[in-house]
């Protein structure tokens, strides 16, 4: 089964468990926050404040023991929106989405509707619908980088689908850093990380004699000022589904929720 033991919360997905099936969300999360916790030989703490905001900037994965893991999606597994609960395609910012890939025969999408799917999951930080159970162990497909400002920071993500995904994995490529702010042209560097990340999802297949045809991006990227600190977090939790949430998964749509009773409303979280 692919249902988590708890109604109301999803669960980090472990090959020990009796569960044949799991789930992958995309997510990726850009944050930052006042430098008030720093002091003379540290910025752990204000580091620290700045990843816990970005745990809930997109989909709210907050309070969980993140475990790191690699970055493969097999066989048995469900990508959250693209595999069901599928939600509107979004805007192509780099006028490559939709087309073939040049030198190869690969189409490129966007990843902002498997990354919305998954948001209306899990819910907000003020608005929680499926969560992650408070304190529980997720393992999940990460990179984070935290900065000091001035500069921008940015998370970007390719996701790669094999021809065969009966015989081969999913491949998340991950990419964290930062853009310098003197670049005139910013829309043409970020294409040029995108096309990188591409590349390397193409590099991978070569490695692993593995042919792709699909390959899913975005990238979310925000300005850090001075006297603050940024982080860019991706962190793509292999997850067992909330019982409640089955009908979800059922109607096969995110695009208008079911009726259910957020788990945490606006109100109560803010008191």
């Amino acid at each position: 089964m692919f249902t988590s033991t708890r109604h109301k919360y999803c669960e980090g997905f472990f090959a020990s468990q009796n569960v044949n099936t799991y789930f992958l969300g995309i997510n990726l999360a850009v944050a930052k926050v006042k430098q008030e916790l720093s002091h003379e030989g540290s910025n752990t703490l204000d580091e620290i404040n700045a990843f816990d905001l970005a745990e809930t900037t997109t989909a709210y994965i907050g309070q969980i023991n993140m475990i790191k893991a690699s970055s493969f999606c097999g066989p048995n597994s469900l990508i959250w929106g693209l595999d069901v609960c599928k939600t509107e395609k979004k805007v192509d910012d780099w006028n490559i989405i939709n087309k073939i890939h040049k030198n190869s025969n690969i189409k490129i999408y966007s990843l902002d509707s498997l990354v919305s799917a998954f948001k209306e999951l899990t819910g907000s930080g003020e608005e929680r619908h499926f969560p992650f159970l408070s304190g529980s162990p997720v393992p999940c497909a990460k990179k984070i980088i935290t900065k000091e400002g001035e500069n921008i920071v940015y998370a970007a993500l390719a996701l790669g689908i094999p021809k065969n995904r009966n015989y081969s994995a999913c491949l998340l490529m991950e990419n964290v850093g930062t853009i310098p702010l003197d670049i005139e042209d910013i829309q043409s560097y970020k294409k040029n990380i995108i096309e990188k990340l591409i590349n390397s999802v193409i590099a991978i297949g070569e490695n692993q004699k593995i042919k792709y045809k699909k390959i899913f991006i975005d990238l979310n990227e925000l300005k850090i000022e001075k006297g603050e600190i940024g982080c860019s977090l991706i962190a793509a939790p292999y997850f067992s589904l909330a019982k409640d949430a089955v009908p979800i998964y059922l109607k096969q749509s995110c695009n208008g929720y079911l009726d259910f009773t957020p788990v945490i409303s606006k109100n109560l979280f803010l008191g």
